[in-house]
């Protein structure tokens, strides 16, 4: 096997880099090479991967001559001292945005250098936790923060927060569940919409649209948007651009959710499996019924899964009274030393969406 073809990358706590073949023979390690310290975080842009690593240093590879990726002849880049650990990263168009304490890093990759740098948070011991790009926007969280702030992705204007406490706490109880803290750790972009995870297992949806003038109007309800920037002369976006702003007003959450952290979502490619009758909506808020596509519709319709990972699961209508029995059944076997609470679970969406 050769990595000529498409890869998948894998990164160790020990700062072991392993590369295999996503073709074929996936369990045979094509390439590996043993880094400095752990590794957090990988991202490839146009031919370049880069490789986040604990003690604030961005490893670069490239392709060798022969089209094979090369792991022995790479670039490191110091993002500064005191070293602290480059918690996520995400690309952005052609750069990457690296979260780095409270500061967001600009590299670009091509060049191998940091392009800009500015403060995500005022506090300097505040950590930059998850990234999520689309459009001319950016949504970044704090690490034991309940606020998400939109940047803008060429002029780094910090453009909008949401908090979503206030919503959690309005659909959930302050009280239930241990709900008195909100702190987000999970953050995505798919099929329009901000997709978010808390450190209680909670899951949002979040509608994102081209203005923030939606809730000007609607007072200080729980969970509004809390305005930072507007252009002075406009409130127009400008042409050929999308800034992905959202508002809680129309944000759904799940009651399915995790009893520890969301971990991580990830979207695929789904195949469309109908309703069963009578099912009951997954998210909270309007209900819509998700219909095979009409023969005269102009905007064609994709599926998407979109997976949460987690420790356990929960239905946050019944708190602990229901058994996980009921929703995985006895068909795989599981062990028995691990308790119900601590399996890791993954709950899965299907999600219609125009195509992009």
């Amino acid at each position: 096997m050769s990595s000529l073809l498409p890869t998948m990358w894998l990164g160790a706590q020990n700062g072991c880099l392993y590369v295999h073949s996503s073709v074929a023979q996936w369990r045979k390690c094509v390439h590996a090479i043993k880094l400095k310290d752990s590794i957090l975080s990988i991202v490839h842009v146009k031919g370049i991967v880069l490789v986040a690593l604990a003690d604030g240093t961005l490893a670069i590879f490239h392709r060798g001559v022969d089209g094979q990726w090369d792991l022995t002849n790479y670039h490191l880049l110091d993002l500064g001292r005191p070293h602290h650990s480059i918690r996520c990263m995400t690309v952005v168009h052609d750069k990457v945005w690296c979260g780095y304490r409270n500061k967001i890093y600009v590299v670009q990759p091509k060049a191998m250098k940091i392009e800009k740098s500015f403060d995500a948070h005022p506090r300097k011991e505040s950590q930059v936790r998850q990234l999520a790009w689309v459009g001319d926007g950016v949504w970044v969280s704090i690490r034991l923060d309940s606020t998400l702030r939109l940047y803008h992705a060429h002029t780094y204007q910090h453009l909008q927060d949401v908090d979503i406490e206030p919503y959690v706490s309005k659909m959930l109880g302050t009280g239930k569940l241990g709900f008195s803290f909100v702190r987000i750790t999970a953050l995505m972009v798919s099929c329009n919409r901000l997709w978010v995870g808390t450190g209680n297992g909670v899951i949002i949806s979040i509608p994102l649209t081209e203005t923030n003038k939606a809730a000007a109007s609607s007072g200080n309800r729980p969970g509004n948007v809390i305005r930072v920037y507007g252009d002075e002369n406009s409130d127009k976006v400008t042409p050929g651009t999308f800034i992905p702003y959202c508002s809680m007003a129309h944000a759904q959450l799940c009651f399915h959710g995790h009893r520890d952290a969301v971990k991580f979502f990830v979207a695929v490619p789904g195949q469309v499996i109908c309703p069963e009758v009578g099912g009951s909506s997954e998210l909270s808020g309007e209900r819509t019924t998700v219909s095979a596509q009409e023969p005269n519709s102009q905007t064609p319709l994709k599926s998407i899964l979109v997976i949460s990972g987690g420790e356990g699961y929960i239905d946050f209508r019944m708190g602990d009274e229901v058994g996980e029995s009921e929703l995985l059944g006895e068909a795989l076997p599981i062990e028995p030393s691990v308790a119900k609470a601590e399996r890791s679970h993954l709950i899965v969406w299907q999600v219609m969406c125009g195509s992009e």
